[in-house]
């Protein structure tokens, strides 16, 4: 079956192209037109609009958790067209269907997606040239995304009187004090809630379900720590040369494959902070992935400078969950007020976070009555675990997951309890901060602990804040 992902819409003459991934130069650049991706694979570390900015929508040929980074960014994308299109993306791993979808390869569909299903299918309207009708995105009727014009005769000067984000003299901000402006969005979330984490444990629901949750302690290297550290050790010029290349690097020169490598701002679990070398090497490559080809990519779409990126990295205590879960305070399927939804995997979180082929145990529990659904159970192969006595290198390991011994599929009133425990404390989140929220958190020995909060849909490009998990 094709599965709808809490984006909606109706698209008429709109060309279906089968491509193998999201990476630039994947769709044809004769193609001018508005577009329906059909992708076969996905790691979710794509940028949506990477390969296009005619894309409208995209079909994924495998399974994808809603809050999975590839899910966020084409939520964030629906809110940039917003103002004229909506952006569509399905996933479907029905071999009948996708047999039919890759039949209507180059020719002008409609695909059409709601909480009703969804539907894709020949237009009428199909003339077969390849020349469709629809307005043309790109504004020139191209694919490609240019280098926005930057002044950076100044930025050598602003580095070196400390005039960047941050606070050269502040090393390290203890999370309760993190704030937006020191330490980024991420970590200033991390650190309320770990201040509504301390009371949690005087809120109930109406059904006598406690609330309380606990939050791994943590502090924050802020902005302004990296070009802080270039300049002690004598790198900053050649620092600002490589920006400035990549600030003019063109997509199709193939310069930023050589400047940049592919995936996501980092997050490295299992890290020693008794170690200072290997702590060290983790916050360096969570600075340098504020460079990676993604990064690069979303702030130009968004129209930011690369000089004027900026990264805070956050620190917190590792945990060993049995479960990782996400929770949609807004239903993500039918956008429903009145239930929070949760996804769940085995293990560490980023079998949830990446594009890890595989369906979560989804959740739905009532904020008012708190009566809880079963949605889906989960099927992923593997489950990322930190062994306790293994090594703290920066490394997980991967095991198969035996669900006949998972509580959460074989136990309905263990599934009942979590539910409503996780609709508890997503409900009193989303009032607390006064809007629909996407929470991330995990389960240790029946304890939900809670690592990240976003509002629901949210984006950020040019301050970033990001993770290093240490040993305690």
């Amino acid at each position: 079956m094709l599965n709808y992902m809490a984006l909606f819409g109706n698209f008429i003459n709109v060309t279906s192209i089968q491509v193998e991934s999201i990476i630039p130069g994947s769709l044809p650049s004769s193609v001018t037109g508005p577009v329906i991706l059909v992708v076969n694979r996905a790691d979710g570390d794509e940028e949506v609009t990477a390969a296009g900015s005619n894309i409208m929508g995209v079909v994924l040929l495998q399974e994808l958790p809603h809050l999975s980074h590839l899910g966020v960014r084409a939520r964030q994308a629906s809110l940039m067209l917003s103002s004229i299109a909506e952006f569509v993306f399905v996933t479907c791993e029905d071999d009948d269907k996708i047999a039919d979808i890759q039949k209507l390869n180059g020719k002008c569909v409609r695909l059409e997606a709601s909480s009703a299903g969804v539907n894709i299918f020949l237009s009428l309207s199909d003339n077969s040239t390849g020349d469709f009708p629809g307005k043309d995105l790109s504004g020139n009727g191209s694919s490609t995304v240019e280098a926005p014009k930057v002044n950076n005769s100044s930025w050598s000067t602003d580095i070196a009187s400390g005039s960047t984000q941050g606070n050269h003299t502040q090393v390290v901000v203890q999370l309760a004090d993190a704030d937006t402006q020191t330490s980024g969005a991420k970590a200033a979330a991390c650190g309320r809630l770990a201040s509504l984490g301390a009371v949690s444990d005087k809120v109930y629901s109406d059904q006598g379900v406690p609330a309380s949750f606990k939050v791994p302690t943590g502090a924050v290297i802020p902005f302004g720590s990296m070009e802080l550290a270039l300049e002690q050790s004598k790198s900053i010029e050649a620092f600002v040369s490589l920006v400035e290349k990549i600030e003019t690097a063109t997509m199709e020169s193939g310069d930023l494959d050589k400047l940049c490598s592919a995936g996501l701002y980092e997050s490295i679990p299992n890290v020693s902070l008794s170690n200072p070398i290997v702590f060290g090497n983790a916050v360096s490559r969570v600075w340098a992935s504020l460079y990676t080809r993604r990064a690069v990519l979303s702030r130009r779409a968004a129209g930011v400078a690369q000089k004027d990126a900026t990264m805070a990295v956050l620190v917190q205590e590792l945990l060993s969950p049995d479960l990782s879960f996400v929770l949609h305070t807004l239903s993500p399927t039918d956008h429903d007020h009145n239930s929070v939804e949760a996804e769940i995997a085995p293990g560490l979180g980023e079998t949830l976070a990446s594009g890890t082929r595989g369906t979560p145990w989804r959740l739905s529990s009532g904020k008012f009555d708190g009566l809880v659904r079963t949605l889906a159970f989960a099927n992923f192969s593997e489950e990322l675990l930190v062994l306790g006595a293994g090594p703290a290198d920066g490394e997980v390991i991967r095991l198969t997951v035996d669900y006949s011994k998972k509580p959460m599929t074989i136990d309905p009133i263990f599934r009942r309890q979590l539910g409503q425990r996780l609709g508890a404390v997503g409900f009193f989140l989303e009032r607390k901060f006064g809007c629909p929220q996407d929470v991330e958190g995990c389960v240790v020995e029946k304890t939900s602990s809670l690592s990240k909060l976003a509002p629901n849909p949210s984006k950020s490009f040019n301050k970033k804040s990001h993770m290093v998990s240490q040993r305690m």
